[in-house]
């Protein structure tokens, strides 16, 4: 089958958790891919979504080559028509990886991006509630069972396999995949840097330790606080604040939701959950469009 049929009799065709242009997370990673000196590099996109990002690599920040994958194969086909639709006369400057690619573990991936000097993502940092490690811990803290989201069409867009990343010292506050990425690029690309749109729900200060822990010095671009999505199952962060009470540790990760569109008004993750329940009261977190220039290797 060729790439090009992937997309035939899919409805609708642009999967509803490709990016729209106007998504908050879409213009806050684009405030900060704005700030990140793309002229002239070669830019790797992991999670290209419907390739609106890459139109604004190629067209706004100047970037020399954009490559992409996608964990769902469908959005490569679909960004490829997306540019060729939206910038013609760019459409030669970017190149999809076609597949399911996760991260950049693939023959294909690897191969393509030998010579790429940034790559930019956006990933889910929210373990999937119906992941079983993170059902056995959901219960562990609050004796009630995870899973009371659907798996909708967009189920991989919020979530990510918390049992799978259980190697990764970051996967205890749901930056597991966030963690391998970063390992992976290092070690397939050590002088590359890393672009990523976080939400900081974990807490600002845990995605800087993040980074410096696997040999990035941070650098933010862009900021903003956002309105919490209402389908995203947050009792995982409830779950962690559980876990920690009482152990010494509560100063050295808070959970860092709103109550108000501006930031002043913290509130628990329970609180937070507690409101999402009902639609009328809003929860907010922030986001950040985090850089990490790669250190040295130090030899001894």
């Amino acid at each position: 089958m060729s790439a090009d049929t992937v997309l035939e009799g899919a409805r609708p065709p642009v999967p509803n958790y490709a990016f729209d242009p106007s998504d908050p997370w879409t213009t806050t990673m684009q405030s900060g891919l704005a700030r990140a000196g793309l002229r002239g590099c070669h830019v790797y996109e992991v999670g290209v979504g419907s390739g609106t990002n890459v139109v604004f690599m190629l067209r706004e920040c100047g970037a020399e080559l954009v490559l992409g994958s996608d964990l769902d194969p469908r959005l490569a086909v679909l960004a490829k028509r997306f540019v060729e639709q939206a910038a013609p006369e760019l459409h030669d400057r970017f190149r999809p990886i076609h597949g399911a690619v996760n991260l950049i573990d693939v023959p294909a991936a690897l191969a393509e991006t030998a010579e790429v000097d940034v790559v930019v993502a956006c990933l889910p940092q929210v373990p999937d509630p119906y992941d079983a490690m993170c059902a056995r811990f959901h219960v562990a803290q609050l004796s009630a069972p995870a899973g009371t989201v659907s798996q909708v069409a967009d189920h991989i867009a919020h979530y990510y396999p918390w049992t799978s990343f259980h190697e990764y010292p970051y996967n205890a506050v749901g930056l597991g995949l966030i963690e391998a990425l970063l390992r992976r690029v290092r070690a397939a690309l050590p002088a590359a840097e890393v672009v990523l749109n976080l939400s900081c729900r974990a807490g600002k200060e845990v995605l800087l330790r993040l980074l410096r822990a696997n040999h990035y010095r941070p650098e933010e671009l862009a900021s903003r606080i956002v309105r919490q999505h209402h389908g995203t199952d947050i009792s995982f962060f409830v779950a962690l604040e559980a876990a920690i009470g009482g152990t010494g540790y509560e100063r050295d990760f808070v959970c860092e939701f709103y109550r108000d569109p501006h930031g002043y008004e913290p509130i628990s993750a329970h609180e937070a959950r507690e409101r999402l329940a009902h639609p009328g009261e809003p929860v907010y977190h922030e986001l950040c469009v985090l850089r990490g220039h790669p250190e040295r290797q130090r030899w001894t």
